[in-house]
């Protein structure tokens, strides 16, 4: 063996800390982009093969007054159609024993089970649904729905127990638990005529002659256009064959961990410049001896480049076990959000290739400078460092002419940026964790703040309630207040309809909106503008928007002031002027008018179906306690609530259920940021870690003078624990003040992905918690090197080389 071949064995094996240090520092970073790409592949791939083996429908076509066999026929003879297929759907109510509140769900029905030809539905286990039994939906273990057993059913027409068939059934559009979904039953189409008392389709499966999105649109128009000459009402659902309908936001999620994970792997170079810069400097009187006994240059750029690739070598014993376990386990957990089942382990090789040349590639190009510097350095250089430093930096000077601090703590300061390009680089690790992990957190602050505490600014009523049908406003109003707990009763109108600049003929292309009307003035609804004025009560016919509509409304959008047309039906128009502009993040969709002018519109003067509520308390169990008995003294008097909870379908009647709801959307995409949040945040533990651990190889000989002249291991051990602290806590001064714009820009981006707008707001909790983190991770960091320069002997560093 080699002299250069021992030296280059012995350095790695009798150095074994520095070696693992290396290897994490290395492994980790790659393992973080190779997760990332890993859980990207995996879970597009698995939704697109589930989507695919669907064999999704072009046109989800949803028919708000259902039809029967004959109309479907009648629709499936539009041109252009190639193919058409009845789902029987109806909202629900349900409960697992007669003891508990009804909560919200949906039944399904198939006209055939076997022979399913548009979004075919899997059968995860069990039978088919069959005589008078209900099968499960994917996701009835979220709602503690068992196997097997009773659950008690609720429509207009019957109440009763219904068997559960110890059968699951995956139907991949319909909203995931996750999501704020409800549960799903699955029955035959006899039992479902049964139940509900019709077997009228409310949902229409459409395919084109070919996937065009213009063409199946155009086809989509002709589809509304003949539902509304058979006096139905339908909105519809455009999906592309071949891509799943969530890829777009989950492309814009794993780019902002695409972000991260770039961040991970700079982070990771810098560092091992760092470690391998550090490890030259100790083995620069090496170097010279080396050079001194005739190596070459060439034979010293060999040396430390083969160092290199070893440790790259190993650390993808680090990166590929975290890589391909991560990407699984992250592929798995998303999939199953969606209520599926990401099926047998997989490698995703793409993954792989990629971790292999960062670890191989990537350390190379990062020690390219340090290494080259070291092999130009000559024998004279090489052999007049003796270890010890007795420059007085300009740092220390200003410290002892200021005599604020003592001794200890200005060598503390001092020796802290001695090594100022090392600092620096640390710095922008550490930097980087906490930034990552302050705008985690400040994402969820602001999900919290924008569907919590804006919310309730916005909407300023506790409960809010929909009835089957509209009902006289004094009446419920009157009995509503008779109810122990009420504070103050608003009844709004509902309308729907289409709305395009004034002067334009109307067309397919015009947008969908939905009319709230608004009893003035109004307590339940704290509007935010953006523009304009808000209604009073002497407007005739003025309209305020969301500001986020308005550029979708005809070519060229409109602005205060402006005249827009509302089409209700093919007889009914009216012309409004916008008189301003809100922001709403939950009624997007929604205009906002006087309410008397709306119901005369609709024929419904002096009734309406929604009410609004504010309670004497607050608070979920409260609301909750509160809507479950005023649900009960509605039906006691002959009020009838729809099965829908709330004004928006989704959570339930209380708005701090539904700003839940909302929140719990993101807690998949903050457990993702987390992740990367973690593995930053440990990159830049251990690097600091290993920068002590140099800092205590590089002063030995300091160490061991100090230990001469009196100092105690004590005192060396907080001399090194203060530099750690000293680090960390600028860092977390840095990143408390950089997170704040990059918060604002990823929360931005977070909305873009799930295409709404977010609001940022700052709040002090991640900085707070990383303050607290980087302090307990520097203490953490410095205790091994810390304890290792009190171990130094005055004999043995004064005899170290």
């Amino acid at each position: 063996m080699g002299v250069l071949r021992f030296k280059l064995i012995r350095d790695i094996w009798n150095n074994k800390s520095r070696t693992l240090q290396v290897m994490l520092i290395i492994g980790i970073g790659s393992a973080a982009i190779g997760m990332i790409i890993g859980t990207r592949n995996l879970v597009i791939t698995g939704m697109q093969d589930i989507w695919r083996r669907a064999d999704p429908a072009m046109i989800n076509l949803f028919i708000t007054s259902p039809v029967d066999e004959a109309e479907l026929i009648e629709l499936g003879q539009v041109d252009g159609v190639e193919e058409i297929e009845g789902f029987n759907t109806a909202t629900i109510d349900w409960r697992l024993s007669p003891d508990e509140e009804w909560r919200q769900g949906g039944l399904n029905a198939r006209n055939d089970y076997e022979n399913q030809i548009m979004n075919r539905l899997e059968l995860l286990s069990g039978e088919w649904p069959h005589g008078r039994e209900v099968a499960n939906g994917q996701d009835s273990l979220a709602y503690g729905i068992p196997a097997s057993g009773v659950v008690y059913i609720r429509t207009d027409e019957r109440e009763g127990a219904v068997r559960i068939g110890n059968s699951k059934i995956y139907d991949q559009l319909t909203q995931p638990a996750t999501f704020g979904g409800t549960a799903q039953f699955y029955v035959d189409q006899e039992f479902y005529e049964y139940l509900v008392g019709n077997k009228d389709y409310g949902r229409a499966l459409v395919n084109a002659d070919y996937w065009d999105e213009d063409h199946v649109t155009e086809i989509g128009d002709r589809l509304d256009a003949k539902a509304k000459t058979m006096d139905k009402e339908t909105f519809r659902l455009i999906t592309d064959p071949n891509k799943h309908f969530f890829q777009d936001s989950m492309d814009g999620i794993f780019f902002l961990m695409g972000v991260l994970g770039v961040l991970a792997l700079i982070l990771g170079l810098l560092l091992v410049y760092n470690t391998i810069n550090s490890i030259i400097s100790s083995q620069t009187d090496q170097i010279g001896i080396m050079k001194a006994v005739g190596g070459r240059t060439r034979q010293v750029v060999g040396f430390y480049f083969r160092m290199v690739i070893i440790y790259g070598l190993l650390s993808l014993c680090i990166s590929l076990p975290l890589g391909i376990l991560g990407a699984w386990a992250l592929s798995a957990w998303l999939v199953g959000s969606f209520g599926a089942d990401l099926g047998a382990f997989e490698l995703d090789y793409s993954a792989i290739t990629v971790q292999v040349v960062i670890c191989l590639m990537a350390p190379l190009l990062a020690s390219l400078v340090p290494i080259f510097q070291a092999a130009r350095i000559t024998v004279r250089e090489a052999v007049s460092t003796y270890g010890l430093s007795t420059r007085v930096g300009t740092l220390e000077k200003i410290l002892n002419r200021l005599r604020l601090f003592s001794r200890l703590t200005i060598v503390t300061i001092s020796n802290t940026f001695r090594h100022k390009g090392r600092v620096f680089l640390l710095e922008i690790a550490l930097v980087l964790s906490g930034l990552v992990f302050m705008t985690v957190v400040g994402i969820r602050d602001s999900a919290n703040y924008m569907f919590k505490d804006l919310l309730f600014t916005i909407l300023n009523a506790n409960i809010t309630m929909v009835f089957n049908n509209p009902e006289r406003i004094e009446h419920v109003k009157e009995l509503t207040l008779q109810y122990p707990g009420i504070k103050a009763v608003e009844m709004w109108g509902f309308g729907s309809g289409n709305i395009r600049p004034c002067g334009q003929p109307a067309t397919d292309d015009d947008e969908s909106i939905d009319l709230w009307g608004v009893p003035l003035p109004t307590q339940a609804y704290g509007y935010q503008l953006r523009g304009g004025r808000w209604l009073t009560p002497e407007d005739d016919y003025a309209i305020v928007l969301n500001a986020k509509q308005i550029d979708d409304i005809g070519e060229n959008g409109v602005q205060v002031g402006d005249c827009v047309t509302v089409k209700f039906s093919e007889k009914k128009e009216r012309n409004y002027q916008v008189v301003g502009l809100v922001f709403d993040p939950l009624l997007t969709t929604v205009a906002l008018v006087e309410r008397d002018h709306l119901l005369r519109d609709l024929g419904e003067v002096g009734r309406t179906g929604v009410v609004w509520i504010q309670t004497e308390q607050k608070g979920l169990a409260a609301e909750q306690a509160i809507a479950k008995g005023l649900r009960q003294f509605y039906e006691a008097n002959n009020v009838q609530v729809s099965s829908q909870r709330g004004i928006f379908g989704f959570g339930g009647e209380s708005t701090t259920e539904t700003g839940n709801a909302f929140v719990q959307q993101f807690n998949f995409l903050l457990v993702l940021l987390g992740v990367m949040a973690v593995v930053i945040g440990i990159v830049g533990s251990i690097a600091l870690s290993g920068a002590l651990a140099l800092s205590v190889l590089e002063r030995r000989r300091e160490i061991g003078v100090m230990r001469a002249t009196g100092a105690s291991s004590f005192t060396i051990f907080r001399l090194f624990i203060g530099e750690a602290l000293i680090l960390g806590w600028l860092s977390w001064l840095i990143a408390a003040f950089t997170s704040i714009p990059f918060s604002k820009m990823m929360t931005t981006a977070v909305g873009n992905a799930f295409q709404f707008e977010m609001i940022y707001k700052y709040q002090p909790t991640g900085a707070i918690a990383w303050l607290v983190i980087i302090t307990i991770l520097s203490i953490l960091a410095s205790v091994l090197p810390a304890r290792g320069a009190t171990k130094v002997s005055v004999r043995e560093s004064l005899a170290y080389s």
